[in-house]
């Protein structure tokens, strides 16, 4: 899976990147503002299955890399997974309003993120599943 971390504090984004790579599964790019993040994402040569985002960040906060996402059908398939300190109740609602389902309060720790991203992760595609096996 390509993974986006996008948060402003290198030490959250550290403990994400040491957590999702522990998976050899997982491609893990970081973005130190929204945007980064932004440029990152809205890059025609690059693809990310699942986004880590902070909501409170400079230049773009995740809520305007939020509204863009769902904005755009180029990134209907992008899974977003808010990790924020913001987890009071206006917040949440205002995230769930943006069409956003998944959320890990910080400070995250390991069961809690492996977890969340088992949960979201794009189904396996058999015929590509087949065709590895076969070769």
């Amino acid at each position: 899976m390509k993974i986006l971390i996008a948060d402003d504090d290198a030490t959250s984004r550290a403990i994400l990147r040491k957590i999702c790579v522990s998976q050899p599964e997982h491609q893990v790019t970081e973005a130190e503002d929204g945007a980064a993040a932004w440029a990152l994402l809205d890059d025609p040569n690059r693809y990310f299955d699942i986004v880590f985002l902070d909501l409170d960040m400079p230049q773009v906060d995740g809520f305007e890399i939020v509204k863009r996402l769902r904005a755009s059908p180029l990134h209907a398939r992008v899974q977003i997974i808010l990790c924020t300190a913001s987890n009071d109740r206006p917040t949440l609602v205002k995230a769930i309003q943006s069409g956003v389902k998944h959320f890990i309060a910080k400070p995250c720790n390991e069961a809690t993120v492996l977890a969340k991203l088992a949960q979201v992760a794009p189904p396996a595609d058999p015929v590509a599943e087949r065709a590895v096996v076969g070769a």
